[in-house]
């Protein structure tokens, strides 16, 4: 319900836990079904205006190449549910957004949510299971509110550093300045002790 930008990598990671139970230690890969991997979610997390966007995995450098591995994931955009094509699929999509049901499944699916939600003991355990979700999201977004602020202190730190590296090159062009300066003044001192050294020889003191 909420993108917490990590929605990809869960499908990645509902994958793994779904083949892991598919196979029994030894068993051959050829018996893993097909495996679809569904979100229903009610904004566009990925931005592209569609109701819904399906996934496999194909070839990088030949997309025409299907790697075969028999898994697909698919998004579903409920909001969006009157710019999908497929009735059946519309359907659920309008009960998720409108919760409002217009088909003998809908309606089915509807019938079953109202009675989980009038058992007490169904409701403490979704109570509990709500929790537990919430807990998670307030953990991510903490994880993230963390991870932004180590970013802005390292950025901070970076500029910082970057300020020093800028101070100290100023001193160093000023020290190369007074350098050049002094240099400048013992060639000048040189050059008059050569001219004194020299009108001395001239007039026979040396």
């Amino acid at each position: 319900m909420e993108d917490t930008k990590e929605i990809p990598k869960r499908t990645r990671y509902y994958q793994a836990m779904c083949d892991s139970e598919a196979l029994n230690k030894g068993e051959v890969y050829y018996k893993l079904n097909d495996l679809y991997i569904m979100f229903l979610c009610p904004e566009d997390i990925f931005g592209q205006g569609k109701a819904v966007y399906r996934f496999k995995n194909l070839g990088v450098d030949n997309p025409k190449i299907e790697l075969g591995d028999l898994c697909y994931k698919n998004f579903y955009i409920f909001n969006k549910y009157r710019d999908v094509a497929e009735k059946s699929i519309r359907e659920y999509l309008e009960y998720f957004a409108t919760r409002n049901p217009s088909s003998p499944e809908t309606k089915k699916i509807d019938r079953m949510v109202k009675w989980y939600q009038t058992d007490n003991e169904t409701r403490k355990r979704y109570m509990t299971w709500q929790q537990e979700i919430d807990i998670a999201v307030d953990r991510e977004r903490q994880r993230a509110n963390d991870a932004e602020m180590r970013f802005y202190e390292a950025r901070d730190r970076a500029n910082k550093a970057e300020a020093r590296a800028d101070e100290a090159e100023v001193r160093a062009e000023e020290a190369e300045a007074r350098a050049n300066e002094a240099k400048g003044r013992a060639d000048e001192a040189e050059a008059r002790a050569d001219k004194y050294e020299k009108m001395l020889r001239e007039l026979g003191k040396l």
